[in-house]
C-alpha cells in the first residue's frame, strides 16, 4: 500500500511539475509588469515578492535545498570557500536553477573572483533575463574593473526592467560625475 502511495506520489508530483514552473513564470511575468509601473514606495515590497520566486526551488533534485541552505548560511558568516563548493553543486544538480548560478556570482565577487562573477552573471541572464539583482552585481564588477561605461550600462538595463530602482539611479548619478571628472 505505502508502495502504491509513494507512486502515486510521485506521479502528482511529475505531473504537476511544468504546472508549478509555468504558474512561477507567470507570476513573475505579473510582477514585472507591476515593477515598470509601480509607485515608488509600493517598488521594495514588489522586488521583495520577485525575490522569494526567485529563491524558490522547484526543481527536482530533492538535494538542493539543503545545499542552497548549506550556502546561504557559510554565505552569512562569511565562509566563502564553504559558500562557493554549496552552490557550485546546486549548478552541478540543476543547471537550470538561474538562482543557483547567481548565489555562487555574489559569493565569487566576494572572494575577488570578478571573471568569475560575471560569467556566472552572463548564465543567471541567460536563463533570467531581467534578473535586476544580477545585473546590479554586473554593475559592480564592472566598477571594480574600472569599466565605468559598462558599470554605467548594466544599471541603465536594470532600470528597464525596474525604473524606480534607487541605487541603480544613484550608481549611475555617481558614475556619470566619476567618467566627467567631477569628485564624488
Amino acid at each position: 500500500m505505502r508502495r502504491i502511495l509513494a507512486l502515486l506520489l510521485m506521479v502528482v508530483f511529475v505531473l504537476a511539475g511544468p504546472a508549478v514552473a509555468q504558474d512561477r513564470a507567470a507570476q513573475l511575468d505579473a510582477l514585472f509588469d507591476r515593477l515598470k509601473t509601480v509607485a515608488p514606495e509600493d517598488e521594495p515590497a514588489l522586488q521583495t515578492e520577485i525575490w522569494q520566486l526567485w529563491f524558490a526551488y522547484d526543481g527536482r533534485d530533492p538535494d538542493v535545498p539543503g545545499l542552497l541552505e548549506r550556502g546561504n548560511t557559510a554565505m552569512a558568516t562569511d565562509d566563502y570557500a564553504v559558500a562557493e563548493a554549496a552552490f557550485t553543486a546546486v549548478i552541478e544538480r540543476d543547471p537550470v536553477f538561474a538562482e543557483g548560478w547567481n548565489r555562487r556570482a555574489t559569493v565569487r565577487y566576494l572572494r575577488g573572483n570578478i571573471q568569475g562573477s560575471i560569467a556566472d552573471i552572463d548564465q543567471v541572464l541567460a536563463r533570467e533575463p531581467r534578473h535586476f539583482g544580477a545585473l546590479s552585481g554586473l554593475g559592480l564588477c564592472r566598477i571594480k574593473l574600472g569599466d565605468i561605461p559598462g558599470a554605467i550600462d548594466a544599471y541603465q538595463r536594470v532600470l528597464i526592467i525596474d525604473p524606480q530602482m534607487a541605487t541603480a539611479h544613484a550608481q549611475i548619478e555617481r558614475l556619470k560625475k566619476l567618467q566627467a571628472g567631477d569628485p564624488i
